[in-house]
């Protein structure tokens, strides 16, 4: 499921140079590629005279990720001061040669220099620090009414939609989930959702091992900072700790409770709200997983399956236990 990006002499030239010209430090030195993700288009840490740069860039012809990157622009500069997150520089939108419309879409944070977690097998140290990651972001809250929307306002459909559709697919799942998919419905209704989810914090929205950089602070400890933000919205204070744990759990990690054990939620998080919010995940990747894939990113449903496995359990467990 790892994505080969293309990569720095894969983008056109007036590309590269409008992405020299706009650099702090001039002209590029050196240049990695980052492979993995699940978005199309370029990830590149370039460097410079002057210190270094991560730089995305998407086509416009994948709509998506290019809407995706006009959003992380937004919020990333609009982020709290003092959240763990590598400072926003710039967004840039160039059309081809001789053209007027935009074409392509680049923007541009500092660079980390760090390393990714360990996953492979998973280095219980660093899913400490993933999720104490997830708890210092939360610990930042953002006003009502500004770029980051509430998470409680979105309704997530799929609970309903797989207790009216009854798809083929589920007989791919559990069991449970097909003989329960009344109660998820109930579970997860627009109107729990929007108790459940809402608050006043910062929440990243897609808080995973590849969007986390594990760096060495001055003291010799190690923490972790968080990248990649087209997602962040203002909710609840739980909502990245455990939206993370589904694929943690599906790579080979530990279950769900077993990470919370090691790392509790915050005090004052509502046992039935995380409840809703595990039923809500469950029925958002079963249902996803069997979708046709979106262009560009084939193996996008393979992930989003994995994560519905290691959910259902979950779940289960959460409403046996009252």
């Amino acid at each position: 499921m790892t994505r080969v990006r293309p990569t720095w002499p894969d983008l056109p030239t007036h590309v590269r140079d409008a992405v020299v010209a706009q650099l702090d430090g001039g002209p590029v030195t050196g240049w990695t590629s980052h492979d993995g993700g699940y978005s199309p288009g370029w990830a590149l840490t370039l460097e410079t005279a002057s210190g270094s740069f991560f730089v995305k860039v998407a086509s416009t012809d994948h709509e998506v990720a290019a809407r995706l990157h006009r959003r992380e622009a937004q919020r990333a500069a609009a982020l709290p001061d003092g959240v763990p997150a590598p400072a926003f520089r710039w967004i840039m939108e160039l059309p081809e040669p001789g053209g007027a419309e935009p074409a392509w879409v680049v923007i541009a944070s500092d660079a980390v220099r760090g390393r990714t977690p360990r996953t492979e097998p998973w280095d219980l140290d660093d899913l400490d620090r993933l999720q104490q990651l997830a708890r210092r972001i939360a610990e930042h809250e953002v006003p009502d009414g500004g770029v980051f929307p509430d998470f409680g306002a979105r309704a997530w459909p799929e609970s309903a939609q797989l207790a009216d559709e009854r798809p083929a697919g589920l007989a791919t799942y559990d069991p449970w989930l097909a003989a329960n998919l009344d109660h998820l419905a109930e579970l997860a209704s627009p109107e729990r959702q929007a108790e459940a989810l809402a608050g006043p914090h910062l929440v990243h929205g897609d808080l995973r091992a590849d969007n986390a950089i594990v760096v060495r602070r001055a003291d010799g400890t190690e923490g972790a900072v968080a990248v990649d933000w087209p997602h962040a919205v203002r909710g609840a204070g739980f909502v990245d700790q455990t939206g993370m744990l589904p694929a943690v759990h599906a790579a080979g990690g530990p279950a769900p409770q077993q990470v919370l054990d090691r790392t509790p939620l915050a005090a004052g998080a509502d046992r039935e709200a995380v409840t809703v919010w595990v039923a809500v995940l469950t029925a958002y990747f079963a249902r996803s997983s069997l979708l046709d894939p979106p262009p560009g990113i084939p193996h996008l449903r393979a992930f989003q399956r994995i994560q519905a496995e290691a959910c259902i359990p979950w779940l289960r467990d959460r409403l046996r236990a009252g």
